[in-house]
């Protein structure tokens, strides 16, 4: 912890700084010192493109992703291929597939995964609106693309379970991925080489 006496300020900063992930109190301060090195007006811009973000960006009410408007721009993109359904556990993870180029179908946003140590459920997932996003836009395949872990695998199951009335193909993204890595982490060619080979639903 930082015992140096800091303007009031300054400390402030750093206590909002360090609620990010992996940034601590030394690290917030050396960001606080960049922009201090500089002109002021560094400090204006960061505010208010923070505050545009606060004002502007809402939940796509169709996959659950980020979006400016009702719809993100993927569920926008009428070049997506409809029939094939990705699900992933955060936007962070749809960002990252999205980057390999390799997947031109839907999303949707989970918004975690089934964990009885953090006392979620399956039905606390965003599932019925995965239902009606399936039923509704005729979905042929639901590619499952979670972090290789017990909960993304009990998630797994409840989902193959909870579709098994329906005739639609479920898959998840190849092995290769080490368990308990993040997808948001990974380089491109390994996810992009993870959802070419995606392997049926055991």
């Amino acid at each position: 912890m930082i015992t140096f006496a800091l303007p009031d300020s300054i400390q402030k900063l750093i206590s909002e700084l360090t609620k990010f992930p992996g940034i601590g109190e030394k690290t917030a301060l050396r960001m606080i010192l960049f922009g201090l090195r500089g002109d002021l007006v560094f400090f204006k811009n960061l505010g208010e493109a923070f505050i545009s973000v606060y004002e502007n960006i809402r939940i796509c009410k169709r996959c659950f992703n980020i979006a400016e408007d009702e719809l993100c721009e993927i569920c926008k993109d009428p070049k997506r291929e409809e029939g094939i359904l990705c699900v992933v556990e955060d936007v962070g993870d749809l960002i990252s597939i999205e980057r390999t180029g390799q997947f031109s179908g839907r999303y949707h946003v989970l918004g975690g995964l089934v964990s009885p140590m953090e006392n979620r459920r399956f039905e606390d997932l965003r599932i019925n609106e995965l239902k009606n996003s399936v039923l509704l836009y005729k979905i042929t395949e639901i590619i499952l693309a979670l972090n290789p872990s017990m909960e993304a695998e009990a998630t797994a199951l409840y989902i193959k379970d909870f579709f098994k009335d329906l005739n639609i193909r479920i898959t998840k993204i190849a092995h290769g991925i080490p368990m308990g890595s993040d997808i948001e982490y990974l380089d491109e060619v390994t996810m992009a080489v993870a959802i070419k080979e995606r392997r049926e639903l055991e």
